[in-house]
């Protein structure tokens, strides 16, 4: 039994990839022990004090740094693990494996260490349990088979400490927001319509939501759905949609811009292959802040996006499993302020990744389905929600890509 973090058994909803989800551990390609900031609990403090491992203890008194009040994230939090400068990696990484875990157990591990890439929330007592595809060994399980997203219900362990809960969403009651979320999937998974047009769809449901959250009112979830089905029906939001012109002007500079503000960092060298692939594939010959001459660039945008679509045929699900994935793990749309400022961090997030395929795919060979799947875990990795998607929307709004009336135009190509 562990004696300092204790844990619980319990039954969780999850998609399907993640019940038999095994850490791939020294034969990881993108270590998460490397180049991410590690925090340490106040329990694993506690524990790390009375650690007897003189090789162990040294490193703990050397880079185990206490972390100021005003300085702790939303955990609380009292220390963190620095970095070693030459490398960017954890201390006590060693051929690949945690020092740590090896040698005193995974009692011993911080909660970051311990849950990562697994998510767990309690939404009115249903335990739902996702992964991070930052995680390489998650998104190539969550990004390839058909059915990988598909949700089941299998046990699990879990710390309680680390288990999130959702705030309160006006008057909205958890039977509501399962049914909204539920009808958000519903939309995603709707065959007849491409990716981008379920988006739009997804982004007019979520305004015409917000207001009602916003001012508290009570809603009628069945009649408010109903009616936007009606909406969809009568066919003039759909005649809309296929009217639209897509703005590749706008889609190549917003999104390159956005992703230039991360692609210097490279903490593996699977960062780095991906990331100098994405600029080749625009012509771009250093990766930094300067703005590129556009022309190239956006010819290079479109180009690579219908090379793209040649480059998915031979793994037609990697681009809907990733949304969906997303919608669950981030309880959309209420993973933020509001939902249509959750929207618009998705398909922001979902632009600056459509067009690191689109550089990746403009490489002289087409990429492999491991390559695609390799670009994806990458640009989540750099690129993490929330921390991004709030800088991202702000470049939405202030280019008022945030309006219903230009969804299309960011998201068809």
């Amino acid at each position: 039994m562990p004696k300092h973090h204790p844990i619980r058994d319990c039954l969780a909803v999850m998609p399907r990839y993640a019940a038999d989800f095994q850490c791939t551990g020294a034969a990881c390609e993108d270590t998460c022990c490397a180049g991410w900031k590690i925090s340490i609990d106040e329990l694993t403090l506690k524990a790390c004090r009375h650690v007897k491992q003189a090789h162990l203890n040294d490193r703990f008194k050397q880079f185990i740094k206490p972390v100021a009040k005003p300085d702790r994230r939303v955990s609380g939090d009292p220390a963190r693990i620095d970095l070693v400068p030459e490398t960017q990696n954890c201390p006590f990484l060693e051929e690949g494996a945690c020092a740590i875990h090896r040698d005193l157990g995974e009692d011993y591990l911080s909660n970051t260490c311990a849950t990562f890439p697994r998510r767990t929330r309690d939404l009115a007592g249903q335990v739902e349990y996702a992964l991070d595809l930052a995680c390489p060994e998650a998104a190539r399980k969550a990004l390839l088979a058909d059915d990988a997203v598909d949700l089941i219900e299998a046990p699990i362990t879990i710390r309680p400490a680390t288990v999130t809960t959702l705030a309160p969403q006006g008057k909205l009651t958890p039977q509501h927001i399962n049914e909204i979320r539920s009808f958000c999937f519903q939309l995603m998974r709707e065959g007849g319509l491409l990716p981008w047009q379920r988006l739009v769809l997804i982004g007019h449901f979520c305004h015409q939501l917000d207001p009602i959250i916003a001012e508290n009112r009570t809603l009628d979830v069945s009649r408010f759905i109903d009616d936007f089905v009606g909406q969809i029906e009568n066919g003039a939001m759909l005649a809309a949609l296929n009217e639209a012109a897509p703005n590749y002007w706008g889609q190549a500079q917003l999104f390159f811009k956005l992703w230039q503000g991360q692609a210097e960092r490279k903490n593996s060298p699977t960062q780095a292959m991906v990331q100098n692939a994405v600029a080749a594939g625009f012509g771009v010959d250093t990766i930094g802040t300067t703005p590129p001459d556009w022309d190239p660039v956006v010819r290079n945008y479109q180009t690579g996006l219908q090379r793209m679509a040649y480059a998915l045929e031979a793994t037609p699900v990697l681009v809907d499993n990733y949304l969906l994935h997303e919608m669950f793990r981030e309880t959309f749309p209420f993973g933020t302020s509001s939902p249509h400022h959750h929207f618009l961090g998705m398909i922001s997030r979902f632009g600056l990744l459509r067009l690191m395929l689109a550089g990746v795919c403009n490489a002289p060979e087409t990429p492999s389905p491991a390559m695609l799947v390799r670009t994806t875990q990458v640009f989540n990795r750099l690129y993490p929600h929330p921390s991004f998607s709030t800088q991202a929307v702000q470049a939405l709004e202030f280019l008022g890509f945030d309006k219903p009336g230009r969804f299309a135009e960011l998201l068809r190509i």
